[in-house]
């Protein structure tokens, strides 16, 4: 779903908000990178969690904090829980191993919003259900993404090219986006999770785009199916409802 205009933060409630295409960080002190937030909600055991790019991972259980508001202390840490993703030997994402991972949140300093911060345009992003995609070429209509780096950017393209564990788009972030989301807007389907760029598409079906390269998404449904196999932290995963 597409949305314009304010989202409540919530009467009187004073915690950090974190949002779909937030930036987190490892660091208590200003740092010059970042990655992004795709998605917060609770797993089958109450957990307040979010899911971030496996390839941004530190230790698996570093401290994090958001992004511009470190003075205000961490928001959770890492788990144990993730994908490392896969490269070529240019660094570029391919479809062997899925990119994602799962951060605790602690609810007591931070509550969830489904809806990212505004663009300059005042256009936000919100979640609304994590969409499923079959092998190929889809029809998923207008998408957009969130990222700390790039803010909220959509495509006017209707296709993506789905692989096993990842997705091609038209749509291009940027570094430091890595982690956040891609959305079907007309439905508030989360579909993906920003990992990178290919030149080309061989990684995936041989089904081209017309683009001279293309933004690469982790599948979100593959991202919670993989949760609910291992159990644990992260399973049963459900989007926050609130703004």
């Amino acid at each position: 779903m597409f949305a314009a205009g304010t989202a409540s933060a919530g009467g009187g409630d004073d915690r950090i908000v974190l949002r779909p295409g937030d930036g987190i960080t490892f660091s208590a002190e200003p740092a010059p990178g970042w990655c992004s937030v795709a998605a917060i909600g609770h797993d089958a055991g109450g957990r307040l969690v979010a899911v971030t790019a496996g390839h941004c991972r530190q230790t698996g259980s570093s401290p994090i904090w958001k992004v511009d508001e470190q003075h205000r202390g961490p928001i959770g840490t890492e788990s144990e829980v993730a994908g490392t993703g896969s490269i070529d030997l240019l660094g570029m994402p391919t479809d062997e191993i899925a990119d994602y991972a799962v951060l605790v949140l602690d609810e007591t300093r931070v509550r969830g919003s489904n809806t990212s911060a505004p663009n300059d345009r005042n256009e936000r992003v919100v979640l609304t259900s994590i969409g499923g995609l079959d092998g190929g070429a889809a029809i998923v209509g207008r998408q957009c993404a969130a990222g700390r780096s790039t803010s909220v950017a959509c495509t006017i393209a209707d296709e993506v090219l789905v692989g096993e564990d990842l997705l091609a788009s038209s749509l291009l972030m940027r570094p430091g986006d890595s982690g956040g989301p891609l959305v079907r807007t007309d439905t508030g389907e989360w579909i993906g999770l920003s990992v990178g760029y290919r030149f080309d598409d061989t990684t995936l079906p041989d089904i081209p785009l017309e683009a001279p390269r293309w933004g690469i998404y982790q599948r979100a449904d593959r991202i919670v199916a993989e949760l609910d196999e291992r159990g644990g932290v992260g399973a049963g995963f459900r989007l926050v409802v609130e703004p």
